[in-house]
């Protein structure tokens, strides 16, 4: 659904408006990860989740958190206007989006806590369906940035509404303090996971739209957004499934939970893999279809981000398994080695190969982020490293073989407008 909106939108506004759209999101997200203490993680591991108190207290700090999230994002609009070139007022509206949202129901939570997933994905896909109706509906009446912001606003009031229609939908403010200190516990690892994981998911972005034409970045959000989709998919598969299922088994034995991830991941992961390969080797036709040629170069953006999305999917699967055992410090040790990584791969790949080395950096941060993984997995006795080297070898040859029949075929590759010896006279 958020692919069809985007491509709608590609034809309503201009890359340079994508450019924008992209950078404001970025500030918005970066804001909120900031003092993330990890609410949903709390209430599906905690024993004491089922307290009224609880809940109320779990919802008091997602709410202060939003007034002050807010006010820190509106009083750094001037410097970030002037870094960007972008108007204040832009990126203060996006602001007030974070305290509307602080208002949501706990009750969310809640779902994921009781394993309802039938009801939380509706819930989710409700909400991204009138978001996509309500941004192309104000784009299409006025094709600026004012209006994707604007609809951004109706649409955190939808959710809000949407999430008190939900069971244990009351919330009223209450400060008990041992409530606070236990979620606080737990979330000063999930603050640092969510700040390193907002670093290294947003830092190509901040990078890039400081260093190549706004223009150009409308073209790389369009190609960053469509690769994230498979990513964010095993995010929420690993947050919804992977996670919780591992949480409720405080009894079994580590021997007991891997055979029972095995199986789970062999399927997600498999069809993972040959979406990957058939994204990396097809990316730039898609796009040919799809889009209009202003963004033509997305597509060989697309088939090398894919490359590290792939890195990005194992990545997440381990670390939701390492979360549920409560040890979210590998998922921060994992996330500091990537960042560590894209800080010096990124520019220097830039500075080498222009667009396509930042690339090829940012797709060996997450080989980086991974090994913390491995290490954290096997010293947990839930390691999947086999099973994780099986599927990536799967990738490879299905990507290889693709790629193979394509320029065997006279069609070249994905990648030949970055590589030219990849071209269909060159194999």
């Amino acid at each position: 659904m958020r692919f069809i909106s985007n491509v709608v939108l590609s034809r309503l506004i201009t890359p340079e408006i994508f450019g924008i759209a992209m950078v404001l999101s970025t500030f918005r997200s970066g804001i909120e990860l900031l003092t993330d203490v990890g609410l949903a993680q709390n209430v599906v591991r905690s024993r004491n989740a089922d307290d009224r108190s609880f809940q109320n207290a779990a919802w008091t700090l997602q709410f202060v958190r939003s007034l002050f999230l807010c006010a820190i994002l509106c009083v750094a609009a001037y410097p970030l206007a002037n870094l960007y070139e972008i108007q204040a007022t832009a990126i203060q509206l996006s602001a007030v989006t974070i305290i509307i949202l602080g208002l949501t129901s706990t009750s969310i939570f809640y779902l994921q806590r009781n394993l309802q997933f039938a009801r939380m994905n509706l819930f989710e896909l409700s909400c991204d369906f009138v978001t996509a109706m309500l941004i192309i509906f104000f784009a299409y009446m006025s094709p600026t940035i004012w209006s994707i912001l604007i609809s951004g606003l109706f649409a955190a009031f939808f959710r809000v509404g949407l999430s008190y229609l939900l069971p244990r939908a009351r919330n009223w403010l209450e400060w008990n303090r041992g409530y606070v200190r236990e979620i606080f516990s737990f979330g000063k690892w999930m603050f640092l996971s969510s700040l390193l994981s907002f670093l290294c998911m947003n830092f190509d972005k901040l990078y890039l739209a400081k260093t190549i034409p706004l223009a150009t970045v409308g073209v790389y959000a369009i190609a960053r957004t469509i690769a994230d989709l498979p990513a964010f998919l095993a995010g929420r598969l690993g947050y919804s499934l992977i996670f919780p299922m591992v949480s409720a088994k405080h009894a079994a034995t580590r021997s007991e939970i891997r055979t029972d991830l095995l199986a789970l991941r062999t399927k997600l992961l498999t069809l993972a893999a040959f979406g990957v390969a058939f994204g990396i080797a097809f990316s730039d036709v898609a796009v040919w279809i799809i889009y209009d040629p202003r963004y033509a170069d997305a597509g060989w953006i697309l088939s090398m981000l894919l490359v590290g999305t792939w890195g990005a999917i194992i990545s997440r699967f381990s670390e939701y398994t390492l979360l549920g055992l409560s040890k979210p410090v590998y998922g921060v040790v994992a996330n500091s080695f990537k960042l560590v990584g894209i800080l010096l791969l990124l520019p220097l790949g830039y500075q080498w190969l222009g667009l396509p080395g930042a690339l090829i950096g940012l797709a060996a941060g997450e080989v980086i982020r991974y090994l913390p993984l491995a290490v954290g997995a096997v010293r947990e006795k839930t390691s999947f490293l086999w099973h994780d080297l099986l599927m990536t070898l799967i990738v490879i040859a299905a990507t290889a073989g693709l790629m193979w029949g394509r320029a065997a075929a006279g069609y070249g590759t994905s990648l030949e407008a970055v590589f030219p010896l990849l071209s269909t006279g060159a194999v």
